[in-house]
């Protein structure tokens, strides 16, 4: 029961969404920690708000909203602005995630990153029990859709709305933004393979997790499966001489599974819900493949519309922007939902560099605290943190996601906190049996 506290402290934060008197699902969360934190330890615990690593990034925030800020001012664009807006929500989802990470650890400090870790996957799959629980229930599809913002729910009115099962969960942060948090969760999912023995990453519990987050990810979008490939890699590289050894060993399991899967699509799902996967679910999720069997082409539509939102720039944009964004009407230049568009023509090359610099600062600690050790564990913690800073910068190509997607910033400073104050224990504990 308390792990479970530990996953609904979590989900709230990740998908951050409205709810009554709170308005934000974050604010409900650190309510939780502090009635936890009162009724359990009689103290609040601000331990990691003077954590080097939490307070260098919430001052790093604050330092970015200031200059995303000038530069609305230099331009005269106003004060409040779409990034302003995201930074905004990130400061209040950060701080909640620094508040809670002393309840996530909660009498699992000496494990405390593993743990974190396996909270994240879980979150995950709850949320992709949600989306395919919706699909098949249109009743609960209907009420998520109502939780939705009201904007949101004028489009649903639209028939010409597509792809409406990407809206089937609950979550505030949607589309591109949260299928990349998906991708995160691939490959923490992978990385947890290679380091950690939680029993509920053993056996058939590891299946399921997995089972849900791919369902997650194909019902919410495709740029997941970047973190997917990612993790994969990673998993790959450094379980290459055993990977035929682990499927043998995991043979059993791995045929119950499908076949479980395979009965459950044939038997349990009716006609009509069998027949709303193969028309919309499969040719969204698989395109690729749909488009090889029928043309002879691996191609992804949104692919391919990516490059269109990709123009050039005049060196006066480069240098110092327009504070506006590339979706804005006042836009000087085409649409764009292109993340490295939207932030050049806002700020030019200054605020790219300023967000990626910002970027830095959730991955440098902790490449550095792995880069002392020396031991495998160390080598596959230093490659996957490298992933986790890689990956933000594909998702860049598709949407805004440098040092404003806060889907991926909470999970990233709970993943580097905890991974170096474990580190920083390790190594008090080993200077105290010399």
């Amino acid at each position: 029961m308390r792990f479970l506290f530990k996953v609904i402290v979590l989900f709230l934060i990740v998908f951050t969404f409205r709810v009554p008197v709170f308005y934000n699902s974050a604010f409900v969360s650190m309510a939780l920690c502090a009635f936890y934190y009162y009724r359990f330890r009689r103290r609040i615990p601000f331990t990691f708000f003077y954590h080097r690593f939490c307070y260098t990034i919430l001052i790093g925030t604050v330092l970015v909203s200031a200059f995303v800020l000038l530069i609305s001012l230099i331009h005269g664009t106003g004060l409040v602005n779409g990034i302003q807006k995201r930074l905004w929500i990130m400061q209040v989802m950060l701080f909640a995630t620094v508040f809670a990470i002393p309840l996530l650890i909660e009498k699992k400090e000496s494990s405390g990153f593993e743990e974190v870790l396996l909270i994240i996957c879980c979150a995950f799959a709850i949320q992709g029990v949600i989306s395919f629980a919706a699909y098949i229930y249109p009743p609960l599809s209907d009420l998520l859709m109502k939780l939705k913002p009201e904007g949101l729910r004028e489009i649903d009115a639209d028939v010409a709305m597509s792809n409406k099962f990407r809206y089937y969960n609950l979550s505030g942060i949607l589309l591109v933004e949260l299928t990349a948090g998906f991708g995160v969760a691939f490959v923490v999912f992978f990385w947890m393979q290679l380091r950690y023995n939680h029993p509920y990453m053993k056996g058939w519990r590891k299946y399921i997790i997995f089972l849900f987050i791919f369902l997650g990810t194909v019902f919410s979008g495709r740029t997941g499966f970047f973190g997917f490939l990612f993790g994969l890699m990673g998993f790959v590289y450094f379980s290459f001489s055993r990977v035929f050894k682990l499927f043998r060993r995991n043979i059993n399991l791995i045929v119950i599974f499908t076949a479980l899967i395979l009965f459950s699509y044939y038997y349990l799902l009716n006609n009509r819900q069998r027949q709303s996967f193969n028309d919309e679910i499969f040719p969204f999720a698989f395109e690729w493949y749909y488009n090889y069997k029928d043309y002879g082409k691996f191609e992804v539509s949104s692919m391919e519309a990516t490059s269109l939102h990709y123009f050039y720039l005049s060196d006066e944009t480069l240098l110092l922007g327009h504070g506006v964004q590339a979706y804005d009407k006042h836009n000087p230049y085409p649409h764009s939902d292109a993340g490295y568009m939207n932030n050049l023509i806002f700020g030019g090359i200054p605020l790219l560099l300023c967000l990626i610099t910002y970027q830095c600062l959730y991955t440098a600690l902790p490449l550095f605290t792995a880069q002392k050790n020396r031991s495998r564990e160390g080598r596959i913690d230093r490659l996957f943190f490298l992933i986790l800073f890689v990956y933000i910068f594909f998702v860049e190509i598709k949407a805004p996601a440098l040092g404003t997607l806060h889907i991926v910033e909470v999970m990233y400073i709970a993943v580097g906190a905890t991974y170096v104050y474990n580190s920083y224990l390790q190594r008090r504990q080993s200077i105290q049996n010399k």
